[in-house]
């Protein structure tokens, strides 16, 4: 099924207000918080990992609900609609507490503030990924497609770590600055959701074919032997790259030394990303997604080991070294939704259902939770290292730092490449799904 460039351009146009929300989000918060809200790092790691951990539990819910939705609209559309107000309204009060609000009653504010952000997110991202699935059955042409979305997504990460980083690692008054400029992604997020949902079509034939609970959705996506890999390979790498956003800017100016150089980083890192998407769509079309998603892997290996290694004043090391984490996280973010659409056909091949949402849910319930899982982790590792904010660091703390952000990642990524590499589900076998598949909706 061909896709034309209306479909794919209104597919893609919300991933750029809302990646710029959510990279602002994680590449800052935790900082933010601790230096200017002056909440405790052990505090912060519990409600990252409890936010992160209740975000993956929404998702199957929210998965297996837009399945079921019937509507004149269609299945996920409602869903994107309903996300567009909650989502900038979620940002603006988690970055903007009440002043009046310290102790206790700040905490509370920013945990329930970060839940709904996180919610409204999960209403968004499920049904828009679940869509992606549906707009085409072809091999390649799903790879494409979400490696378009990948690239406006990127385009909302250059704009949050180039613009909104450097507005507020700048500001001499951060907490106004984080108010205006989450007013205004409130704004941004609702226009472009609301417009891409309005121009979607979705494809009648699926409605009414979800399955009927969340928990069998979820146990027929660990029966799939395909997604029962991607599960195992998805929870272990995200565990090892949980820490990676949160604690950059840490690394950067108690490692290295230069904070300000934070944004200069991000460059280097997203424009890696955004110049690797097309080469890793071509590869795939050239030597299939097993492979090019191998080799992806393999740069990561490659990234963070060096990465552990970084030191003071090793500003022109640290962004070689994310050239080559961009890049392996394109290719993973290109090839990965691709792959798990073609898992999806082999699961309505075996079961008679479409079950995207619940599907794209359960591989994010396990990236969150692992994700969450190590944010915790790192905040009680960073309180157990002797971390203090706003002062030099001891050797121990700087060790821990660089362990978590370069040896974690490197052992996981290398535990992916293991179980990836038994992935079966090649373009030939593809593409006897869908010739089973296409007959039985012609007879």
């Amino acid at each position: 099924m061909a896709l034309s460039s209306r479909t794919i351009a209104a597919y893609s146009l919300p991933a750029v207000a809302v990646t710029f929300s959510t990279t602002l989000t994680f590449a800052y918060i935790a900082k933010y918080a601790t230096d200017v809200l002056l909440i405790a790092p052990v505090t912060m790691g519990l409600i990252f990992g409890v936010s992160r951990i209740w975000d993956g539990f929404t998702d199957p819910i929210v998965g297996n609900m837009s399945d079921r939705t019937v509507s004149k609209l269609g299945r996920r559309r409602p869903w994107l609609f309903a996300s567009a107000l909650p989502i900038g309204l979620g940002g603006l009060a988690l970055w903007s507490p009440p002043e009046a609000l310290t102790g206790t009653s700040l905490v509370a504010w920013f945990t329930i503030s970060f839940l709904v952000y996180m919610t409204s997110m999960t209403i968004f991202n499920v049904p828009h990924m679940a869509v992606g699935a549906e707009l085409t059955d072809d091999y390649h042409a799903r790879t494409r497609l979400f490696g378009f979305r990948h690239a406006f997504s990127t385009l909302g990460v250059i704009g949050a770590l180039l613009i909104g980083v450097d507005l507020l690692v700048t500001s001499k008054v951060p907490r106004e600055t984080a108010f205006h400029l989450f007013a205004f992604l409130a704004v941004f997020v609702a226009v472009l959701v609301t417009a891409s949902a309005a121009l979607l079509r979705e494809r009648a034939a699926f409605l009414g074919r979800g399955g009927n609970r969340p928990f069998k959705a979820f146990m027929d996506v660990l029966a799939n032997p395909h997604g029962r890999l991607l599960v195992m390979m998805y929870f272990v790498e995200h565990m090892g790259t949980g820490a990676t956003s949160i604690l950059s800017p840490y690394i950067l100016h108690y490692v290295v030394g230069q904070p300000e150089a934070l944004s200069t980083v991000y460059m280097f890192y997203t424009a890696a990303i955004l110049l690797t998407i097309p080469v890793w769509v071509r590869l795939s079309r050239i030597f299939g997604k097993k492979r090019t998603w191998l080799g992806g892997m393999s740069l990561a290996l490659v990234g963070y080991s060096t990465l552990f290694t970084v030191g003071a004043g090793e500003l022109a090391k640290m962004c070689l070294v994310v050239c080559f984490t961009g890049a392996a996280s394109s290719c993973g973010s290109t090839i990965g939704p691709s792959v798990q659409s073609d898992i999806i056909d082999w699961d309505e091949l075996n079961t008679g259902e479409r079950k995207e949402g619940a599907y794209f849910a359960s591989f994010t319930l396990l990236q969150k939770t692992s994700a969450g899982i190590m944010a915790m982790l790192t905040g009680f590792a960073l309180g157990a290292a002797g971390f203090v904010p706003n002062e030099v660091q001891s050797d121990q703390t700087q060790f821990w730092m660089r362990a978590l952000i370069g040896l974690v990642p490197f052992g996981c990524f290398a535990f992916g490449i293991a179980v990836f590499s038994r992935y079966r589900l090649s373009e030939v076998e593809h593409a006897k799904i869908r010739a089973t598949l296409d007959e039985r909706s012609s007879a």
